[in-house]
């Protein structure tokens, strides 16, 4: 987003503009003393402008299975908003991507019954202090969080080499859990009817999986396709312990390569994600988990969205200053 001049019979006139996968999209801002009367109005214009060209390229590349056209303007606009996050609040950004980590970490640990709290784990991965009186391999899930992001921010291509690297570094320190190898042996889901594929299947059916994702990563909406990879993966469950916190990483990798933020799943939304993946998986309609992908981030886009709107003011201030 930027403020253009254009000089027209010797008067200068001024346009707040951006580009959507090459095409210009320009509001009118008047001469010199307009600009500043006219912006405000200007700007949730071509917010709301540039969305639905996105929109409409996404409609053109992706197919989209599950998603209503509200739910991805809605979308669009999180990307959007992130973007202005990031780009006119730099250190806030850094401070928002820190606290979202905490928050994703920690309730992904809970989800499989980590008793620390989001306190707790903001203390152990921001501030690297030890919690007394809890169990370490509670504190090592949840350092063992960062370990796995950091593999995740290598990934370019998504492999069972570099599944295998993020499973290796959730388990870090569980060497009974063989990280970074398949199972070897059955596996029971507790509390669900969906029964695992035996051991000797697993090398077939994650192959099976990548080449899936690899043959509709350009054709599938990235939260449809994050969130129907996340619903195969849960259902061929090819570890001995840490599936979830895996998957939901690999989620989430996927997720963030396409300029999303992360979708947190925590204790507050636990018992919708367990029940609904279950019923995709059982029915297998796997494309249809996108609508709880969606609504996690939803939550996020609200409070993105809240903190554009708040300081709005600001941002329209370091755009005016490059007419000055």
């Amino acid at each position: 987003m930027f403020i253009s001049k254009r000089k027209v019979k010797k008067r200068d006139y001024f346009y707040l503009e951006d580009r959507v996968f090459g095409k210009r999209i320009s509001f009118f801002l008047g001469t010199r003393d307009k600009v500043e009367e006219n912006i405000n109005q200007a700007f949730d214009s071509l917010i709301q402008q540039t969305a639905i060209e996105n929109l409409r390229f996404s409609q053109k590349k992706f197919k989209i299975n599950n998603l209503s056209l509200h739910e991805l303007l809605v979308l669009e606009r999180l990307k959007i908003d992130y973007s202005l996050l990031k780009t006119f609040f730099p250190q806030e950004f850094e401070s928002f991507k820190k606290d979202e980590f905490v928050r994703y970490a920690q309730g992904s640990a809970s989800v499989e019954g980590n008793s620390l709290t989001l306190q707790e784990a903001t203390l152990i991965l921001s501030k690297k202090i030890s919690i007394s009186g809890k169990k370490i391999d509670e504190i090592r899930e949840i350092e063992n969080m960062r370990f796995a992001a950091n593999e995740s921010k290598k990934i370019i291509d998504l492999n069972e080499r570099n599944i295998k690297r993020i499973h290796s570094a959730i388990m870090r320190g569980f060497n009974d859990k063989k990280p970074g190898e398949y199972r070897d042996g059955p596996i029971f889901i507790t509390g669900s009817s969906v029964k695992p594929p035996s051991a000797k299947k697993i090398p077939t059916k994650m192959k099976e999986l990548l080449n899936w994702f690899n043959k509709n990563k350009e054709k599938i909406h990235p939260v449809e396709l994050a969130a129907e990879f996340h619903a195969r993966f849960e259902e061929i469950h090819p570890f001995l312990d840490g599936n979830g916190r895996t998957g939901r990483e690999i989620l989430n990798t996927i997720l963030q390569k396409t300029n999303y933020p992360r979708a947190i799943i925590n204790l507050e939304n636990r018992q919708n994600y367990i029940i609904l993946l279950e019923r995709v998986q059982t029915n297998k309609e796997y494309n249809k988990f996108s609508k709880f992908i969606y609504l996690c981030l939803e939550k996020q886009a609200q409070e993105i969205n809240q903190a554009i709107n708040e300081n709005k003011q600001h941002i329209l201030k370091k755009l005016l200053k490059k007419t000055k």
